[in-house]
């Protein structure tokens, strides 16, 4: 059985200090990579008949006001690429990166309440490509011709999200703890939901599981 690896972006990948990454000029200087994630991709690379995918959430495109003026649809694919060749030059093989600017109205509704405005052309409420719905997923899967009834798949990130898409995908969801999880409740969360999860203590650990179960 072919073994698909997904992965969010920030926070999971990258450091997520609340940059909304592209959003400043200096964007590059802010790129990152968490403790143990070029390890751990390179172990999940070693999986025989893998693939290894990013897939994101950039809810920043949406956003409105001076500071989100140069993040853009086309800044995205900037750093998304970036992120890809640097994550290359150390040998951290990706298959492809999925990317989905849309926010739903609870976002909308928690942006308000922070002093934000949206643009309504990105306001999808329950768009196929926004998590945990698994368009993403499905767009990774259809560019290999894989159905994922026979695929092994495995969701890592660092919020709830990730985890249910994962799992709405008929596959094990990974939530990566770090000190945002705990302040959101996520490893909470993530401990009473129905399904296969676990709960990493960083990347290296998630890819150290997926590879252990891979093995088993």
């Amino acid at each position: 059985m072919t073994t698909i690896v997904f992965s969010d972006r920030d926070g999971t990948i990258n450091k997520d200090e609340n940059y909304f990454l592209g959003s400043k000029p200096n964007w590059r200087d802010q790129v990152s990579f968490l403790e143990g994630v070029i390890e751990g991709i390179r172990m999940i690379n070693t999986i025989p008949d893998s693939y290894f995918f990013i897939v994101t959430n950039q809810a920043g495109i949406a956003l409105q006001g001076p500071e989100f003026d140069l993040l853009t649809e086309k800044r995205l694919e900037e750093v998304n690429d970036y992120i890809l060749e640097e994550l290359k030059k150390r040998s951290a093989k990706v298959d492809g990166l999925y990317s989905c600017p849309y926010i739903d109205l609870d976002y909308v509704k928690r942006s308000v309440e922070r002093g934000r405005s949206t643009n309504p052309d990105y306001v999808k409420d329950n768009h196929p490509d926004l998590k945990p719905n698994i368009g993403m997923i499905e767009k990774a899967l259809q560019s290999l011709n894989l159905d994922r009834n026979d695929c092994d798949i495995y969701m890592i990130g660092d919020r709830i999200t990730d985890v249910k898409m994962g799992l709405n995908a008929g596959g094990t969801g990974i939530l990566v703890e770090s000190s945002k999880t705990r302040e959101r409740g996520d490893v909470e969360k993530v401990q009473s939901l129905q399904g296969k999860t676990y709960i990493a203590r960083n990347f290296l650990d998630a890819a150290e599981f997926i590879l252990k179960n891979t093995n088993s």
